[in-house]
């Protein structure tokens, strides 16, 4: 099994996030999907059917040459789009829930050494949901406002040159910062202010590479999720240009692009959450590993080992 307290730097942080996926990946992804995977159909189907309409009554619109037809259609199918909007909202807020929790529920297991199944597993999340709505909700009156302060004044100072490099620091640390305080408070007993806290702390104690390892796997889960989603997409469109017959108003090229645009929705949306566990499972191996730096798991365990191998 995979040695989650050991004390790592830069390289570690990002090396042993490749080498936890290694060992435990065709579990982590076998019961990601089994746990997350119908929320994550539902959003798509939700997804497919909203812009469905949506493409549907646009490009019919933009045959008939119908300034106000588009007004029309939004007036007319009114609650269509807000019944939509609203199961899209809660389906997106249980998909993100699942997913953020799923990989601490996860790598608690892996720390505690315990045998993993779907059950074990959904077993932490059950018992954890509470905490994970208050977190959420905590984080909407204190983290979420003041990250949006922040992130303001560095793009505010991006305006002189010494706001770009403080935006490409404050960003991943930020993001880092609310993870690590997630984690902690999810994987303890500790308070929500009390894990914002430690959660900094964390964060101060190997800020640099912290950083580094937060912004590689930031830079390599955007490339993953840009050749499966920005790559297809040029060449529809391209095709789609290619294919408009400017002397005839055929829907054949707006069909096309509206049945490429579903697909490519689909495939962005289920790539980018699945992606988001390769960030979360790497913040995992940040967390236990400074944690180990506190409170030197790693040498109590070796030490329970010589004792075991003494007897």
């Amino acid at each position: 099994m995979f040695q989650l307290y050991k004390k790592r730097g830069f390289s570690e942080f990002v090396g042993d996030t490749f080498d936890f996926l290694k060992i435990e990946g065709k579990s982590y992804f076998k019961n990601y999907f089994i746990i997350n995977g119908i929320v994550l159909l539902l959003l798509v189907a939700t997804l497919y059917f909203f812009t469905s309409i949506f493409f549907e009554g646009m490009f019919s619109n933009a045959n008939r040459n119908n300034s106000d037809g588009m007004a029309l259609f939004l007036n007319s199918n009114l609650g269509i789009f807000i019944g939509l909007g609203i199961f899209l909202f809660l389906i997106v807020m249980l998909a993100s829930l699942i997913n953020y929790t799923y990989p601490i529920a996860y790598l608690k297991l892996v720390a505690e050494k315990k045998t993993i199944t779907t059950e074990s597993i959904i077993a932490i999340m059950k018992e954890k949901a509470g905490r994970t709505i208050i977190f959420f909700l905590a984080s909407l009156v204190v983290m979420i406002p003041l990250i949006f302060i922040l992130m303001g004044i560095m793009f505010l100072l991006t305006i002189i040159i010494i706001g770009i490099p403080l935006l490409l620091i404050v960003g991943p640390a930020l993001m880092s910062w609310m993870i690590l305080c997630y984690y902690d408070y999810i994987t303890t007993e500790n308070g929500y202010f009390q894990s914002l806290g430690n959660g900094f702390n964390l964060l101060k104690m190997k800020f640099w590479p912290i950083i580094g390892s937060t912004v590689i796997m930031y830079i390599i889960v955007q490339m993953i999720v840009g050749i499966f989603s920005f790559v297809p997409y040029i060449i529809t469109i391209a095709g789609f240009m290619a294919s408009i017959d400017t002397e005839s108003q055929s829907a054949e090229p707006y069909s096309a692009i509206m049945i490429a645009m579903n697909i490519l929705m689909i495939v962005y949306t289920i790539s980018s959450f699945t992606l988001q566990n390769l960030i979360f499972v790497n913040q995992g191996v940040i967390y236990y590993s400074v944690k180990d730096e506190e409170e030197s798991h790693s040498i109590k365990s070796d030490i329970d080992l010589i004792g075991q191998n003494e007897e």
